[in-house]
């Protein structure tokens, strides 16, 4: 008898740590994500969000265990893959790439779909812009081509794409920091197209992110003459704000990430865990700035004060091109 207590022994301390172990893990602990979740895409496959964004979510798929399924969801500006991601089961299976386009929906008017109606995760990009002139501009300030967009209103051509987008109201936001300076906005189809009409002389300005156009700086085919950020930029130091030139002009688009509203918390929370650690990981990090990715990181709280700071501009911009009635 006494033989088969000790060979019984190590069996009940097994069911005492086991009984143990489990005691530690809450039964509400959450599971997920138990299959790969959906990111859906608002741009074309192959375009600079869908690649930063696939970027990101290739190593925040580490985090999480799970592959993501990317589908990209184009059309409207943004909305149809927003509509379709704002209505998706809240479960954190679905998550949307968010971008500055959602603003300017949202003051049109052309959707009812908000920024609010998603719980935010991240924003892990900005597009720094300036302010282009082609290399063989007589204006070699921003002074002058202000002054000269005074002194001559709405005939200094201005490139944009797409009227009432964000370019669009950047350049409004100039036009009003000036003096009465007035520009005529021509709209192109693409970035590409006012890039190329730059270069040859066929538009005056272009106000445009700045990813991707130092070799145009370098072929002296542009001339940067102003940057809309708080700060000068390291890539471009000797190029002045238009802030620190007197014009109280500071505005960035930027890329983020979020699901939707009544998503559980602790899954949410897994989800921006997961992104805030990818983006932290040394190797995204070489990888986005291998890929001129203007990285700035903020968590849901602060993601959610800028867009709540920067909506209003937003709507009061497109208040006074007639966008909004």
């Amino acid at each position: 008898m006494k033989k088969a207590l000790v060979l019984l022994l190590p069996f009940f301390l097994f069911l005492t740590a086991s009984c143990g172990q489990s005691s530690l893990r809450s039964p509400k602990e959450p599971s997920f994500p138990e299959r790969p979740p959906e990111m859906v895409i608002v741009w074309s496959a192959g375009g600079g969000s869908d690649l930063a964004a696939r970027l990101i979510g290739d190593y925040a798929s580490r985090e999480l265990g799970q592959p993501f399924i990317y589908s990209n969801i184009t059309g409207a500006n943004g909305d149809k893959g927003w509509q379709q991601a704002v209505t998706a089961n809240p479960d954190g299976y679905t998550i949307a790439n968010l971008t500055f386009d959602i603003l300017t929906n949202q003051a049109m008017g052309q959707t009812n779909v908000k920024y609010t109606d998603f719980e935010l995760i991240c924003q892990f990009t900005v597009q720094p812009i300036g302010v282009f002139v082609p290399a063989a501009s007589p204006y070699q300030t921003l002074d002058d081509l202000l002054a000269a967009a005074t002194k001559e209103p709405n005939t200094i051509t201005m490139a944009t794409t797409p009227l009432g987008g964000f370019f669009h109201q950047a350049i409004t936001l100039l036009e009003n920091a000036s003096d009465q300076a007035r520009f005529d906005v021509v709209p192109y189809k693409g970035s590409a197209e006012i890039i190329a009409a730059l270069v040859v002389g066929k538009t005056d300005a272009a106000i445009q992110t700045l990813t991707g156009m130092e070799q145009y700086m370098t072929d002296n085919g542009l001339r940067l003459l102003a940057v809309l950020t708080e700060d000068r930029l390291a890539n471009f130091p000797q190029v002045p704000t238009a802030r620190e030139l007197g014009y109280d002009v500071v505005y960035k688009s930027w890329r983020g990430f979020g699901v939707p509203k009544d998503t559980p918390e602790d899954v949410r929370q897994i989800l921006v865990q997961a992104f805030e650690q990818a983006f932290n990981h040394p190797e995204f990090q070489e990888k986005a700035k291998k890929a001129k990715l203007d990285l700035v990181y903020l968590g849901p709280e602060d993601f959610k004060e800028a867009l709540d700071q920067q909506y209003p501009f937003v709507e009061t911009t497109l208040k006074q091109l007639g966008f909004v009635k």
